[in-house]
Parts: structure tokens; sequence; C-alpha cells
């Protein structure tokens, strides 16, 4: 897992992978003191795609005031996953407008 710096509503975010024991027994942190998500960078594909999206959904939730509860933010992890796994053209749409967007902004 590549460390990388995200943008979400103004606020720079670092997503990284976790040191040795960081974690302790959680998969992924979500920290808004620090704008930091960490995540435990040896799980499988398929929990590091689960583990991410919760914590992106931690993101979402924490910077926008929802205060969902943990079986909130699971079942819109595995509801975001579950429609771009299925339905991979909404994912190329989105680029598609996103590259026709900028191309209108030149």
């Amino acid at each position: 897992m590549t460390d990388m710096e995200i943008e979400f509503m103004s606020q720079l975010w670092t997503i990284r992978a976790a040191k040795p024991r960081e974690l302790g027994d959680a998969l992924g942190l979500c920290d808004p003191t620090t704008n930091t998500i960490i995540v435990d960078p040896d799980l499988p594909s398929s929990v590091m795609l689960q583990t991410l999206t919760h914590e992106w959904i931690h993101l979402i939730e924490m910077t926008m005031n929802l205060c969902l509860t943990e079986q909130q933010v699971d079942a819109m992890a595995a509801g975001v996953l579950h429609l771009l796994a299925t339905n991979p053209e909404l994912h190329a749409l989105y680029q598609a407008k996103v590259l026709e967007e900028e191309q209108e902004q030149e």
C-alpha cells in the first residue's frame, strides 16, 4: 500500500499503512485530529477494500457531523462496494464526466 494524500471538503487527509502494532486489534482507523486514515497493510485485497471504504465513510461522517454508528458505517461501506463492484459502468461514467469537466475548464 502506497501512502497518499487526498482532499475532502477543502481538507487534506493522509492515507497510510499502519506501523507494527499501531492499530491493536483494529483493521483501520480514521483520525480526525490528524486528518489521517491508517490501514493494516497486510490485509487481503478484499478486506483492504472493505476497510478503506469503511474508513472513507468515517471521513465523510465525521467531517459532515452525521454521527453514524459503526453498524451504519459498515452498512454504507458494504453498499458502496457492492454498487461499484456490480456496476462498473458507474465508475466509467464518473471518470468520463470528470474528464469532460476538465476539458470544458481548459
